[in-house]
């Protein structure tokens, strides 16, 4: 499926919706149980505003987080209950792409990344499936080097998180291959100068690769 990849020696994985399984709708659902409506809705999209930006990118404590997102919503709900409910659009990893990504890490075909939007919640319960189910300390282990945007402070599709990416890994844009399931985040790497995969219509990452892409020498 990916053709002409002789020239990519680095790719950037995205994390929700390319290796972890996500469901919005049923994080969504969780919270309206808590009177939270709409949270991230086209209607209301608080996912867009100052204080959900803040927390992604680290700038704000999860204690502030919530004493804002109380205020936002007028509800008073317990922390626990809240942070169970967002939890709840975690899935889990299938053990394919698991696999894919140790084969792909331990093999000379291509330097691999990880670069996430995320927050200091959701990574707590996907470290603890790694841990509970594939015996596997955290994301860390599975790629060259991780990149969460609540631990650098920046995140997509702003461009200085790009840009420090590929300053930090010493990646040159045109031998690189970013792969995400959001358009927008797609593009910002496509102006930069990188080879983009938007990941959608049912596709995974590991239609994406033959056995002899993922494993084949440089």
């Amino acid at each position: 499926m990916l053709k002409n990849m002789d020239h990519i020696k680095n790719i950037i994985f995205d994390l929700g919706g390319v290796i972890l399984d996500i469901d919005v709708l049923k994080g969504i659902k969780a919270m309206e149980q808590l009177g939270i409506h709409d949270f991230e809705s086209a209607k209301n999209r608080f996912n867009r505003t100052e204080t959900f930006l803040d927390f992604e990118k680290g700038l704000i404590s999860e204690t502030e987080f919530l004493k804002r997102l109380k205020e936002a919503y007028e509800v008073d709900f317990h922390d626990e209950d809240f942070i169970a409910a967002w939890n709840e659009i975690i899935v889990g990893f299938p053990s394919e792409r698991i696999d894919l990504m140790i084969n792909m890490k331990n093999s000379p075909a291509f330097r691999t990344f990880l670069l996430s939007n995320t927050n200091a919640f959701h990574k707590k319960v996907y470290t603890r499936i790694l841990q509970e189910q594939y015996a596997i300390d955290g994301l860390e282990d599975l790629f060259e080097k991780t990149y969460f945007s609540h631990e650098i402070h920046m995140r997509k599709p702003d461009t200085e998180i790009y840009h420090y990416v590929l300053n930090d890994g010493g990646m040159v844009p045109e031998e690189t291959l970013f792969i995400d399931d959001s358009e927008v985040n797609i593009e910002t790497a496509r102006e930069m100068g990188m080879e983009t995969f938007h990941l959608a219509d049912g596709i995974t990452i590991n239609d994406l690769f033959s056995e002899r892409q993922a494993t084949r020498r440089i």
